[in-house]
């Protein structure tokens, strides 16, 4: 079975086929092509399922902003990182447990909860050591924290996936166009 044998390069091309276009749209929109512009819309359009796209809390690129904000961006990023590290880690990483992986979540989970509560965050300690304060973080502190959480993820189930696969039975190819070679007719093998 192909999937079981090759399901990390598959699982890692459709990441990759899943962040291009995040980038890409920029770009198409840069180059004043307006057949390159409106397949630029329509992915941008495809992301809107995925992402909020904030304009102030997206990144952008060649002036034009990308198909999903900075966190989201960073996520899809850092699995895909995530995937491609693991095809030279496999062997040796452990499945983690799950509060190792609750651990890493912390970060943004905390980010997105204090953004859409309104609820401030320190942000540094200013001259005499008093905290400063955020409502909103910083397109920096999103990234980190949805790289974090997207490499935790992958770190976390790719394992998983793993197991799964290699311990799935595997069946060979049959010859399909090739026929079946009949029995001898024999003491136990007699035609009736």
């Amino acid at each position: 079975m192909v999937l079981a044998k090759h399901w990390l390069l598959i699982l890692t091309a459709l990441v990759l086929l899943f962040v291009i276009p995040i980038v890409g749209y920029p770009y198409l929109m840069a180059t004043g092509n307006p057949i390159l512009q409106s397949i630029a819309h329509i992915i941008f359009v495809l992301y809107t399922i995925t992402c909020h796209q904030l304009p102030e809390r997206s990144l952008f690129l060649f002036g034009y902003q990308m198909t999903v904000c900075s966190r989201c961006f960073a996520i899809y990023a850092a699995f895909l990182a995530g995937c491609i590290s693991f095809a030279f880690i496999r062997k040796r990483l452990k499945i983690w447990s799950l509060k190792y992986f609750v651990i890493l979540c912390i970060p943004m989970a905390i980010d997105g909860f204090a953004q859409l509560f309104g609820v401030p965050l320190p942000r540094g300690i200013g001259p005499g050591f008093e905290l400063i304060w955020m409502v909103e973080s910083t397109s920096e502190w999103r990234i980190v924290t949805g790289a974090i959480f997207g490499l935790a993820s992958a770190l976390y189930v790719l394992p998983y996936l793993e197991e799964i696969f290699s311990s799935a039975p595997y069946v060979p190819p049959t010859n399909a166009g090739q026929q079946q070679q009949q029995q001898p007719a024999g003491p136990d093998n007699t035609a009736k």
